[in-house]
C-alpha cells in the first residue's frame, strides 16, 4: 500500500523538473537581466524560507532588511558599483542592528543572509565574466550529483554518510551521484562549444574538477540539513511540488559556487 504515494510522489518530482529544467537553462543561458531576476527572486525566497527554519517568521522586519540588503548589493554588482565593499559591511550591520532590536538570533541572521548572498554573487560574477556554459556546466553538476544519489542511493542502499544530519544519504548515492555527474560533465565537453573556454581545455583535469565539486555540492546539501535538523524541519518549504522548499533545490550551489568562481578566476 505504501508503493501508491511513493509513486505519486516520485511522479510530481518528475513533472516539477520537467517543467523548472527547461526555464531555467533557457535563462542561464540568456543571462543578463532575466537571469539577475530570477537569481533576486530565489535569493528572498530562501532568505523567507531560513527565516521560517530560524525564527519561525518567514517574513519579518528582519527578513525585509536581509531581503533589501541583498537585493540592493546584487543590483550593484550589475551596475559595477565601487562601493560594494562599503555597501557590503552596512549590510552586515544593519542586519545585525535589526536582529538585535527585534530580538532574533544575530549569528542565525547574518549566517542567513550570507548563506543567499554569497552564492547569488557567485552565480552572477560567473555569467558575468565566464560566460553561461560555465554556468550550464556547474548546474549540470548538481543536478546530476543530486539525481544519481538519489536513485543509486534509493537502489543500493548500503552505509549512511551522515545518519544523524541526512539519515537518507548514503555512501552508495554519493558515489553513483558524482560519476553521473562527472558523465554529464564528459558528455557536455563533447558536445558544447567550449573549445575557447579554458576551465574546459583538459578534458581530464575537467572530469577531476567535476568530481571533487560534485562532492562540494553534496557537502552544501549535508550543511542546509544540518540547519534543517537543528531546528527539527524536514523541508525548507513547500512552494516547488515533490522537492519542498527552494532551499532544499539549491543547497547544492553554496560552496560548488564560490568554488568555481576562485578556480575560474585563478585559471
Amino acid at each position: 500500500m505504501a508503493q501508491g504515494p511513493k509513486k505519486n510522489q516520485l511522479l510530481i518530482r518528475f513533472l516539477s523538473a520537467l517543467v523548472m529544467l527547461p526555464v531555467a537553462i533557457y535563462i542561464i543561458m540568456i543571462g543578463g537581466l532575466p537571469l539577475f531576476i530570477l537569481i533576486s527572486l530565489l535569493s528572498v525566497i530562501i532568505l523567507s524560507e531560513w527565516n521560517g527554519i530560524c525564527e519561525k517568521k518567514p517574513f519579518s522586519l528582519l527578513f525585509i532588511v536581509q531581503s533589501i540588503c541583498t537585493v540592493l548589493l546584487l543590483l550593484q554588482l550589475k551596475m559595477g558599483s565601487q562601493y560594494m565593499e562599503y555597501a557590503f559591511v552596512s549590510s552586515i550591520v544593519s542586519i545585525i542592528a535589526v536582529a538585535y532590536l527585534v530580538n532574533a538570533k544575530i549569528v542565525w541572521a547574518i549566517l542567513g543572509f550570507l548563506y543567499t548572498f554569497i552564492p547569488s554573487y557567485s552565480v552572477l560574477l560567473i555569467q558575468e565574466n565566464f560566460g553561461s556554459l560555465v554556468l550550464l556546466w556547474m548546474m549540470l553538476l548538481i543536478w546530476g550529483m543530486d539525481t544519481g544519489a538519489y536513485f543509486v542511493g534509493k537502489k543500493i542502499g548500503g552505509p549512511k554518510m551522515s545518519p544523524k544530519i541526512s539519515p537518507n544519504k548514503t555512501w552508495s548515492g554519493l558515489i553513483g551521484g558524482t560519476i553521473t555527474a562527472m558523465i554529464l560533465a564528459y558528455v557536455f565537453y563533447m558536445f558544447a562549444e567550449v573549445q575557447n573556454i579554458t576551465i574546459f581545455e583538459n578534458a581530464l583535469i575537467l572530469l577531476i574538477l567535476s568530481g571533487s565539486l560534485a562532492i562540494l555540492s553534496q557537502i552544501g546539501d549535508l550543511t542546509e540539513s544540518a540547519v534543517k535538523r537543528r531546528y527539527s524541519v524536514k523541508d525548507s518549504g513547500s512552494i516547488i511540488p515533490g522537492h519542498g522548499g527552494v532551499m532544499d533545490r539549491v543547497d547544492g550551489i553554496l560552496f560548488v559556487a564560490p568554488a568555481i568562481l576562485f578556480i575560474a578566476s585563478f585559471m
